[in-house]
């Protein structure tokens, strides 16, 4: 029989792997004041009229950096690591998304024999997603960075540029995902309710 709590950790887990994932491919990162430029991970955009410095938001153009998907291209060294380590973490969630459902299903001897490992798996998820948001900062002192939010920019300080919201919804999806592994290892609790004939 499938607990609550092991409902509520299927859609805790799906609800932060498809927000990270979502996350990882806007381009809002970081928003640049004319809000015409906007820099995600592996993407960015830009007014698509004359030097591209068009203010209407209509004649924005998003691609990756250098015109095709490549880590070498992402303009800092910060951001390649960043874009490896969060897709990496969004990889590893949907990988225990899958296997824990499957584990749930499973005989009870290969389901303890797996039980620990997934608490594994979902905690390295976490520090993967935790180091891609920390890391991420660091590409505020390239020159690419430099060039289009002030040279006043460093570690941690956008200059004349602000966070953006797909960067907000990576770090609550990461803060969400701390409960992942903690819902896991309480998946066996069974409420009151659990004995209704409409649970599996």
């Amino acid at each position: 029989m499938i607990s609550f709590v092991s409902y509520i950790w299927i859609l805790i887990t799906a609800l932060v792997a498809a927000t990270c994932a979502f996350s990882l491919l806007q381009p809002f990162w970081i928003i640049h004041p004319d809000s015409i430029h906007s820099f995600g991970v592996y993407i960015y955009c830009k007014g698509s009229g004359s030097g591209g410095a068009s203010t209407d938001l209509t004649n924005r153009m998003c691609s990756f950096y250098g015109g095709q998907l490549s880590v070498v291209n992402i303009p800092s060294g910060a951001w390649q690591a960043t874009f490896l380590l969060f897709s990496t973490g969004c990889a590893i969630l949907l990988a225990s998304l899958i296997l824990g459902m499957a584990t749930m299903l499973m005989a009870v001897d290969w389901s303890r024999k797996l039980s620990g490992t997934m608490t594994y798996i979902q905690t390295s998820a976490v520090l993967i997603l935790t180091s891609a948001l920390l890391v991420y900062p660091l590409g505020m002192t390239s020159p690419f960075f430099h060039y289009y939010c002030g040279s006043a920019a460093e570690v941690y300080n956008a200059g004349q540029c602000s966070m953006g919201w797909s960067y907000m919804l990576a770090i609550m999806g990461t803060a969400l995902s701390i409960f992942c592994p903690i819902l896991w290892n309480l998946r066996d609790f069974k409420s009151e309710h659990d004995d209704y004939p409409f649970n599996l």
